[in-house]
């Protein structure tokens, strides 16, 4: 079986921070400094976001809702670190919220995998039907080399979603890394020949086509958008997701 170094893997995998499906539901506003949190967030300013909200915690320290968008606003600023302190208070305080839930998985995705996913399963296993953890929940075990468990969170979010593009490329990608290269191809050569999936679709599909051993079709699908030289460092690139002594 084809192993595919984690590190690569994390490249194509479709990531819920990547644009995976459809964002945890927002919450509602608890309040007038809640309303302006989320203005301020919205409208891409994070450090008013933070100054509004720092007066909240100071007489609410374990409040849920403020702590989950002074995450959002610590993420906005490129502070991650700060960003799962306060997600993680956020779940502490209140363990059914969410979106705290689904912004700490995601946090952890491409750090930590085998962090990220039992938080995934247990948005999962209380709301069988949220789609967008089923997604992540399977990358974060693709990234930890479980491609038949993440195969089936993936198809759980198909169930849901039958048309989340996101989860049928994850799906598909996770069946070629696993020795399975030829489903891979057949479902990406329908998202990528519908148009839906964009270059992202594409670049699978090249991925695909690589792992099943189909150089000459991958070339031919890069040719469209790459130069020859950079279609050839494209399929050098993907040559190089299979790790060392694998066949």
């Amino acid at each position: 079986m084809m192993r595919l170094s984690p590190r690569w893997l994390a490249i194509v995998l479709l990531a819920g921070m990547s644009g995976c499906g459809t964002p945890a539901q927002q919450t509602v506003s608890g309040g007038a400094s809640m309303r302006i949190a989320d203005a301020a967030l919205a409208s891409g300013s994070p450090t008013v976001a933070l100054q509004v909200l720092e007066a909240t915690l100071k007489t609410e320290p374990n409040n849920a809702e403020a702590l989950l968008r002074q995450g959002k606003a610590q993420l906005m600023l490129g502070n991650t670190a700060a960003a799962e302190a306060s997600f993680r208070k956020a779940v502490a305080a209140n363990g059914t919220l969410v979106e705290a839930q689904v912004s700490l998985g995601k946090l952890l995705l491409d750090r930590n995998p085998a962090d990220a996913e039992p938080i995934f399963a247990a948005v999962v296993a209380k709301d069988p039907a949220n789609f967008a953890a089923a997604n992540n929940l399977g990358v974060s075990r693709d990234l930890q080399g479980k491609h038949s468990q993440a195969q089936l969170a993936y198809r759980q979010a198909l169930t849901t979603s039958p048309d989340l593009t996101s989860a049928r490329q994850n799906l598909a990608l996770s069946l070629a890394v696993s020795g399975r290269a030829s489903e891979g191809v057949t479902i990406l050569s329908e998202i990528a020949s519908t148009g839906v999936g964009g270059r992202k679709a594409r670049d699978n599909l090249a991925v695909a086509l690589v792992l099943a051993g189909e150089t000459a079709q991958a070339n031919q699908v890069l040719r469209e958008e790459l130069s020859a030289s950079d279609a050839e460092k494209a399929i050098d690139g993907y040559r190089a997701l299979r790790m060392p002594g694998a066949p």
